[in-house]
């Protein structure tokens, strides 16, 4: 095993692949799986650095989720998209859950993802940084209570009104402005890799 291969560097590598693709319009399937399979991990690795991980925050906005509620909730499609059967080894039927899969279902396990990889590595890729502002000026429901939606949605006004082609297209032009502003990119907040990484 290389012995740069961290966990927090797989963490890396698969939201960075999944946000990558997000961007790209390309397979939300594979968004959705790398998505989960990395925020597992930086869940894991957010408890390990002390930092309250985004289940925890959940839980205390939102007590009435539960804990094996919301864990449910956090691997429906997950399961549906990665297991052939079940535990007894029967075939699963997920015809109903990949019946309503959608693009859309990516946007929380994402926000999730990066929220508790933020939490064991201070730095972002500045992708990651304008996806989660975009998440919460296309979700202002999800913001605590106290926090002023427009905190957010100076970046991008308007958005919820946009349709999801709009939406990401803004994120993406986002991102563009961004990466040109050095200030930015040698914040030692930003991660100034690129979300796809090279061979190992």
């Amino acid at each position: 095993m290389n012995a740069e291969l961290t966990k927090l560097e797989v963490a890396r590598r698969q939201l960075g692949t999944a946000l990558a693709l997000f961007l790209d319009n390309k397979d939300p399937v594979a968004v959705h799986v790398l998505a989960c399979g990395g925020g597992e991990i930086a869940h894991r690795l957010s408890e390990v650095a002390d930092a309250e991980p985004f289940e925890a925050h959940l839980l205390a906005n939102f007590p009435e989720l539960g804990k094996a509620k919301l864990a449910k909730l956090r691997t429906k499609y997950w399961n549906a998209l990665k297991h052939a059967t079940t535990h007894n080894g029967e075939d699963r039927d997920d015809t109903e859950i990949l019946g309503v899969f959608s693009d859309e279902a990516n946007d929380d396990h994402l926000f999730w993802g990066w929220y508790d990889f933020a939490n064991a590595r201070e730095s972002l890729p500045i992708e990651a940084r304008l996806f989660q502002e975009w998440y919460f000026a296309k979700h202002p429901d999800k913001l605590s209570d106290g926090v002023d939606p427009a905190n957010f949605s100076h970046l991008f006004p308007g958005l919820a009104e946009l349709d999801r082609s709009q939406q990401k297209a803004r994120l993406r032009r986002a991102i563009q402005s961004y990466r040109r502003r050095r200030h930015i990119m040698t914040d030692p907040r930003t991660d100034p890799r690129p979300l796809v990484l090279g061979p190992i």
